[in-house]
């Protein structure tokens, strides 16, 4: 039995966003809307250690370190900061072939996916915008991955364009890596509309394009007190 946790029940926990921007900043915003990542990066760390990374926890560290300066976590600044605080190495990535041997040698991750590709035709499987969801296990057939999606809704996976990708069992879901890739997949900032999402790109100027965050315990297998 996996550690989860769902977004969708914390309409009440405060979690601003895009605080560089502050004509986006959104202090409305919570962990409903917008703590996709700290569910993913707090489910991660609890399943992998064994010690529980509370979700007010993780949003407390976000805050401190300013990665909620962007719409949502900037998980390039909050990772390396989780794997700090409870020694854990991190390998952060856009190769899914990196995430396959991680996951192999027993690691987790958290995977970031785009959503709709309207210029590809393609629909997000576990979201129509940017979302970040958990890789807790891959399978001996070195192909399907379990995934802890901190948004999932009874109907969320039987959407046109969703429907059969993904194996529900409660709060695990099996898909493939390949199907999980493509929903990583980088999309160019000339594709996004104009608005918060894209303000931000423009403003951060990132030259890196991480997809997974791959976390793993030490060689002497000890974590850190978090």
């Amino acid at each position: 039995m996996y550690y989860y946790l769902n977004q969708t029940n914390y309409p009440h926990v405060a979690y601003p966003t895009l605080t560089d921007l502050p004509e986006w900043t959104r202090t409305d915003s919570t962990v409903r809307s917008a703590g996709c990542g700290l569910c993913s990066a707090s489910m991660v760390v609890t399943n992998l250690t064994g010690r529980e990374f509370s979700l007010i926890d993780c949003l407390e560290l976000s805050l401190a370190v300013n990665a909620n300066h962007s719409p949502g976590t900037d998980m390039d600044r909050l990772a390396p900061y989780v794997a700090e605080r409870f020694d854990l190495d991190l390998v952060m990535t856009d190769d899914p072939e990196l995430l396959r041997a991680h996951l192999k040698r027993g690691g987790m991750a958290v995977a970031n996916v785009t959503g709709d590709r309207p210029e590809d035709g393609y629909v997000g499987l576990f979201s129509h915008g940017g979302h970040y969801v958990a890789v807790v296990a891959i399978e001996d057939d070195g192909e399907t991955v379990v995934v802890l999606d901190p948004s999932q809704l009874p109907d969320k996976f039987h959407e046109e364009g969703r429907e059969g990708k993904v194996i529900e069992n409660g709060h695990i879901l099996r898909t493939s890596l390949a199907i999980l890739a493509e929903d990583c997949k980088y999309r160019e900032m000339e594709h996004y509309p104009d608005g918060e999402f894209k303000a931000w790109m423009e403003y951060a100027k990132r030259d890196s394009h991480n997809r997974y965050y791959l976390f793993s315990m030490k060689e002497d297998g000890c974590a850190a007190e978090g």
